[in-house]
């Protein structure tokens, strides 16, 4: 089985296939690409929709290139419906993929994301995923991307929020909301239990894609083409006649 992890920003270093291959099974083969015209980082509609377009492509390139499966390196899922479109093979993104298993789990759950900015994405993302009423709050660490390397900062401010989640907001599950937190679940749900509240699930929703998208290619199920189906082939003007017209 081939997944491939593919990040829609251009910073380097984010990101690599060795951060998932502990996750991974041993039959699994793990990749990693990311865009080369787009954001340093997503913290917007407006950086979504310039990572977009290449993610596109990458997307595209994963399928000819053999692989099984692209988890979408970033909590916006952004281009995962269009990469459904113009693929026949699995794609997943972490919220709608993190938030689906945080409603398996629990009656409620809160998302704690990076900055403010981040909140209205998120909660539309919720609405779009009909998830809404399960969603208790988006609460943010005030962080951005390209400072989450702070470690020790990072997870104060991650049981911080996550404990007002619980308290103030009556979550019963706390969702990650950037993939840039991948690795911090295991020390928040050990902070929480210290704080009062043991047993309380912690998503790290790039992970949980990764390993669901193992256990969908097991099952042979990709999307449907009902819902996502191939574009009809015409000009796109401005970008790689190769990649752009998809062939029905």
């Amino acid at each position: 089985m081939k997944v491939r992890v593919v990040t829609p920003i251009v910073t380097e270093g984010i990101t690599e296939a060795a951060d998932f291959q502990p996750s991974a099974r041993p039959d699994v083969l793990v990749s990693h690409t990311q865009i080369e015209t787009g954001p340093a980082s997503i913290e917007s509609e407006f950086d979504e929709a310039y990572a977009i377009p290449d993610t596109i492509i990458k997307i595209v390139q994963a399928e000819r290139e053999g692989v099984d499966a692209v988890v979408i390196d970033c909590m916006g899922d952004p281009a995962m419906n269009a990469g459904r479109e113009a693929t026949s093979m699995l794609v997943l993104g972490p919220a709608q993929t993190g938030m689906h298993l945080a409603a398996l789990l629990a009656q409620s759950f809160s998302i704690v994301t990076v900055l403010d900015a981040v909140v209205p994405l998120l909660e539309n993302l919720a609405k779009e995923y009909g998830l809404e009423s399960k969603l208790r709050s988006v609460r943010s660490v005030d962080i951005p991307v390209l400072e989450l390397e702070d470690h020790e900062r990072l997870m104060r401010a991650l049981a911080d929020e996550s404990v007002k989640a619980i308290e103030e907001d009556g979550a019963h599950a706390i969702l990650f909301g950037c993939t840039g937190m991948r690795g911090c679940a295991e020390g928040l749900r050990v902070a929480l239990a210290r704080r009062g509240y043991p047993g309380i699930p912690v998503i790290d929703p790039v992970i949980a894609a990764f390993k669901i998208a193992e256990a969908l290619v097991d099952l042979e199920l990709t999307p449907s083409k009902r819902t996502y189906p191939t574009p009809r082939e015409k000009e796109i003007v401005g970008y790689s006649i190769d990649v752009a017209r998809i062939p029905g």
